[in-house]
């Protein structure tokens, strides 16, 4: 019988890109699973209404937030109100529940920002001063501070990007990219091409974020920040793998070399691994090839 089988789980932003295969992931293993999310008209800056969806659970993830570095430069205050202040909420909820054994709070790998070491560690500094990456750096203090200073049993995720089928961040590396060869365009790389970060299927960060709640309930170990990772590769090199994926390796893309304020990635994941055995289980091919596939559907639809 899986872990979670019968537990009251509450997964805040239950219809992202991570909530939808976190859900099914709890249902199929049996989980009583309640979604607060903003389709539903569901506020996280209300205190009141988390403290009411927050009763009598006994996991939260809290995945709610203004994601994506540029959308949340736009709407930088929007962006501040809603991952600060969602977060100190749950945490609060969770801390007038008793019922509450875990409480996951999806933190990011954008929190790192430049580093003299790789690869990076949970201990090194959190520099990224963009407005999504100081909200999650915000969120991930307030998170292990909630856990030191009234025990409320947090679980910090540092993931990597993440991606899959039903990706809404059109302007992310490899949405933007399918897209514009189904469009029949040359796909751009705003910047040189050179920065290199990690990229994992939805599924496997889902399954880490499962992974690293059940380990720290049956342990005990709370207060941590974990890595969820994989090998880098590069802007270019990621997008030349896409049109291999779509068969259109001819196509050159446009490189526009604007700087940016993006750095290197090259995360630790050796503490989460070490733990839960957690390993990813889609390869980067197989992870892209699904999601053309999903993206070329639906386009097809609407044309």
């Amino acid at each position: 019988m899986s872990f979670f089988y019968g537990l009251n789980v509450l997964v805040t932003g239950g219809y992202g890109l991570m909530g939808t295969p976190l859900v099914k992931m709890l249902e199929d293993q049996g989980a009583n699973v309640s979604i607060y999310d903003k389709r539903d008209g569901h506020d996280i800056n209300s205190l009141s209404h988390v403290s009411v969806a927050a009763a009598q659970k006994d996991i939260i993830f809290h995945l709610a937030a203004v994601s994506g570095v540029e959308a949340s430069r736009q709407m930088g205050y929007n962006a501040w109100y809603v991952n600060t202040f969602g977060t100190i909420n749950v945490l609060e909820a969770a801390r007038r529940n008793n019922s509450v054994r875990a409480v996951v709070v999806a933190s990011s790998n954008h929190v790192y920002g430049p580093q003299d070491v790789f690869p990076v560690p949970e201990e090194a500094p959190m520099r990224q001063l963009d407005t999504y990456s100081a909200t999650k750096i915000a969120a991930d203090y307030m998170a292990r501070s909630y856990h030191h200073n009234y025990n409320v049993p947090t679980v910090v995720m540092r993931n990597t990007n993440c991606y899959g089928p039903d990706d809404p961040h059109l302007d992310h590396i490899i949405p933007s990219t399918i897209m514009s060869v189904l469009d029949g365009e040359r796909p751009v790389i705003h910047s040189t091409g050179l920065t290199s970060k990690s990229y994992l299927y939805v599924d496997d960060v889902a399954q880490a974020y499962l992974d690293a709640a059940q380990w720290s309930i049956e342990y005990g170990v709370f207060g941590e920040a974990y890595n969820v990772s994989t090998q880098p590769i590069t802007s270019l090199d990621m997008v030349r793998l896409i049109l291999n994926v779509m068969e259109k390796g001819d196509v050159n893309p446009r490189i526009e070399k604007h700087p940016t304020d993006q750095s290197n990635e090259y995360m630790d994941d050796s503490k989460l691994r070490n733990r839960t055995g957690w390993y990813p289980k889609v390869s980067l091919q197989d992870g892209l090839a699904r999601t053309v596939e999903a993206f070329t559907r639906r386009y097809a639809v609407k044309a």
